[in-house]
């Protein structure tokens, strides 16, 4: 008989993004190792974006529990579009939504171009978050506990396995191993402490959340993390459970691939090479950087104006909406540019496929270094070109071990050389992971085992 994994993870179709990827094909691929997942998320999440194509796809076998969550998110819209009709900016949101960021974004970034809302919904987030810890999801933390005891119950699983973030799902894991005795494995798909994205803490909150993560790597019987260098940061934080800390990359799952051509994008009538970025842009220094660089090329290379097209597919908050409608003025970047939006991840993935290269954005500063980004190992998977504007660092790392792509600081300059490098470079011959070592089949089976070593250490009877 397969063993019963109790797989906790918030974030899970229909909501959709990269982060979403990993769970998702480890429960997909866990079966085909001797192991059968029961998903426990939310009834009803506050997060954005949706991608109903991802439910849809599930295994069909896939067993998929949802509790009941409460969150604040739910009222801050209420409040974010109260806020934009009193201040008079009602529909003047971001390119392509209802006036809400929230309605194309991610939760946590509702904010008007008012200053008058912007103080009011600032208000209201730094309330939030005195409110709710560690993470808005923490109302869903009591009803995901009674549900995953009444899944046990129903049908015993053998270890419980939870993603993060949020945070509160490691709680939620960390309480229902403690009522069974059941052992748990903890991945961490970013860092909580030294999140690079993340908004600073009140000092209370920082004592908290130190402890509350210790007390999460300590109680788990694995903790698992996407990068060797998020390894290493824990590590030196917590040295004496260091040996329970595992890496489990990211990956690319061929399957989601339906054709894989190597030069498609020359076919193009318009004969322009397309340069395309996929994902949310979270950041405020990541476009400006390679805009300007970009408009420095162009500058010295008017040329490349006709030469060129430059397409973001994802999510973009309103301050990085407006970094690119400067540059998109015709006397700028003009046609260049190109705002999709975000596409649900087969669409997305169609638009990888139509590319001459793929784009990777990650500017320099505190904790960015153990950056990867997920669209990265996608971009591996396709085999196309890859430009990476990123910091000394994983994503580097993964590069120079595979001998593929170009790699170059996030400076404006240092961006001007790498697209001029790119345009004069042939395509590469072959796959980028000829030996699969990020396929997310192998991927989920190194889950398998760790899942196999847990369960074998828990005393009989």
């Amino acid at each position: 008989m397969p063993g019963r994994v109790l797989v906790v993870a918030y974030n899970f179709p229909p909501v959709g993004g990269v982060g979403v990827q990993r769970t998702l094909k480890h429960v997909t691929y866990l079966p085909q190792s001797g192991w059968e997942p029961v998903v426990l998320t939310a009834l009803n999440p506050g997060v954005f974006p949706w991608d109903e194509e991802l439910e849809r796809r599930l295994p069909l076998d896939l067993v998929v529990e949802r509790a009941f969550s409460p969150e604040p998110v739910k009222l801050r819209r209420a409040l974010g579009w109260t806020a934009r009709r009193l201040s008079g900016r009602w529909g003047r949101g971001a390119p392509g939504g209802d006036g809400s960021a929230g309605a194309a974004g991610p939760k946590h970034s509702v904010e008007s171009s008012s200053p008058w809302a912007g103080r009011v919904l600032g208000l209201w987030g730094a309330a939030i978050r005195l409110a709710f810890f560690p993470d808005e999801e923490v109302g869903w933390v009591p009803f995901a506990i009674r549900r995953g005891l009444e899944i046990n119950r129903r049908a015993p699983v053998d270890a419980i396995y939870s993603s993060s973030g949020p945070v509160s799902c490691h709680l939620v894991a960390a309480m229902v191993a403690h009522r069974t005795g059941l052992p748990w494995i903890a991945d961490f798909r970013d860092p909580w402490i030294g999140n690079a994205f993340a908004a600073p803490l009140p000092a209370v909150h920082a004592r908290l959340q130190r402890r509350i993560e210790r007390r999460i790597v300590h109680l788990a019987d694995r903790s698992v993390f996407s990068t060797s260098g998020l390894v290493e940061a824990y590590a030196a934080r917590y040295p004496g459970v260091a040996s329970r800390f595992l890496v489990i990359p990211n990956g690319y799952d061929r399957n989601d691939f339906p054709a894989l051509d190597a030069t498609p994008a020359h076919r193009r009538p318009d004969g322009r090479f397309r340069l395309v970025y996929g994902g949310s842009v979270y950041g405020e220094q990541e476009l400006e950087i390679f805009l300007a660089g970009l408009e420095r090329l162009v500058a010295r290379r008017p040329e490349i104006r006709d030469r060129l097209e430059v397409e973001f597919v994802g999510w973009l908050n309103l301050r990085n909406h407006a970094i690119a409608a400067r540059y998109s003025e015709p006397d700028r970047l003009g046609s260049m540019l190109r705002l999709t939006g975000f596409l649900p991840h087969s669409e997305a993935v169609a638009r990888f496929l139509g590319a001459d290269a793929l784009l990777q954005l990650i500017a320099d500063g505190p904790n960015r270094a153990h950056i990867q980004g997920g669209k990265l190992m996608e971009y591996i998977g396709l085999d196309r070109p890859i430009l990476a504007v990123v910091p000394e660092g994983q994503a580097r790392q993964i590069l120079r071990e595979l001998n593929w792509g170009i790699a170059v600081d996030p400076t404006s300059e240092a961006v001007a050389e790498g697209v001029e490098r790119l345009l004069a470079t042939p395509l590469p011959q072959g796959r980028a992971d000829p030996d699969g070592r990020y396929d997310r089949v192998n991927l989920a089976r190194r889950l398998a085992g760790l899942l196999d070593e847990v369960t074998a250490e828990q005393p009989a009877g």
